[in-house]
């Protein structure tokens, strides 16, 4: 299949993460930084209810953005109805389909769903083999290194291989680190000397200088950016050189502000009531780095109505750098 990325380009993808890049948030990114891909949040598969897909997961499966890809995560096992589910998907005009085989939480990793495919990995080659032939478009696998050993995954790259789905994108820890400790790219550059398919580098890409390293050192097809991207909006283009590697305090919180804004727009079109945006704006915060930028964050969190939030975002432009605003994310 064709790869859903132009193949002149090392791809720079907004990494799927639960809670945070629903169809509100992706369309920010998309109208402002252009990632090259785009991901859902994952699709629960509800095999005992009624309807398996809730129409919530059809409308986030189907907010395409124009010029854009996006892929569409399942999370779960063959046993789980991930298949039947699939099918749906792909019957409601759901093109590109990536399988969630990392997720650390919950009963994710007590059943044989996200991180739990670890435990029983002769399951995984069954299950691509049968998505493979509903698919229309690009298959692909999130995963992680291992369970709770880093070489794990060595053992199923001729899973993944032999299903042929057709890229790989590897969150450099294992799922019993979560989010602890660091990303080994080391392992990263082992994997891609190994795998015979395109594979994308996931895991504590916060930087320019960081993104050119993880490319240059592993061989990486390309490169998934989460929390990274969501504490700096302008990741992307710091990345492809079209914005300051580095930016001024003054001018990052400018721009943070602009993005937030743009944000409280999006989420009021989708989300019902100021609870339930205040709510998501908050996880946003969660992800600031800076830590003049996370005290921000903590003063933006404790407002209580979404005027306060706007009030302090308007402030943050209006006194942060005179200088003109930053291409394609003007004030809003």
């Amino acid at each position: 299949m064709p790869l859903p990325w132009n193949p002149t380009l090392s791809p720079l993808m907004l990494a799927p993460m639960q809670g945070l890049t629903n169809r509100a948030l992706r369309r920010v990114y998309a109208e402002t930084v252009k990632p090259d891909v785009l991901f859902t949040e994952f699709v629960r598969v509800r095999p005992r209810a009624k309807v398996m897909v809730a129409q919530s997961d059809f409308t986030e499966a189907l907010a395409t953005s124009p010029g854009i890809p996006l892929i569409v995560q399942v999370i779960g096992c063959a046993e789980e109805g991930v298949v039947a589910a699939t099918r749906e998907l792909v019957e409601r005009g759901v093109e590109h389909i990536n399988v969630n085989m990392g997720c650390p939480f919950g009963r994710m990793t007590s059943v044989l769903a996200g991180g739990g495919m670890f435990r029983s990995p002769e399951t995984v080659e069954p299950m691509l083999q049968e998505l493979r032939g509903i698919v229309p478009g690009s298959l692909s696998v999130k995963t992680r290194l291992g369970l709770d050993d880093e070489r794990q995954l060595f053992d199923i790259l001729p899973a993944f291989e032999n299903a042929g789905i057709d890229f790989l994108i590897v969150h450099a820890r294992t799922v019993e680190q979560k989010y602890k400790g660091v990303a080994n790219h080391a392992i990263t550059k082992e994997l891609v000397a190994r795998c015979s398919l395109p594979l994308i580098a996931n895991g504590d890409i916060s930087g320019s200088a960081q993104a050119k390293q993880v490319l240059e050192q592993t061989g990486a097809r390309g490169l998934m950016l989460g929390r990274g991207a969501i504490a700096d909006p302008r990741l992307f283009e710091r990345i492809r050189g079209n914005a300051p590697s580095e930016p001024d305090a003054r001018e990052y919180k400018r721009e943070v502000a602009v993005h937030l804004s743009r944000l409280v727009d999006a989420y009021s079109e989708v989300f019902c009531g100021e609870g339930q945006i205040l709510a998501k704006l908050r996880e946003t915060f969660a992800h600031f780095q800076d830590p003049a930028l996370r005290r921000w964050g903590r003063k933006l969190s404790k407002r209580k109505q979404l005027a306060g939030v706007a009030e302090m975002l308007a402030e943050a432009v209006a006194h942060s750098s005179t200088r003109a605003p930053a291409p394609g994310l003007a004030p809003p």
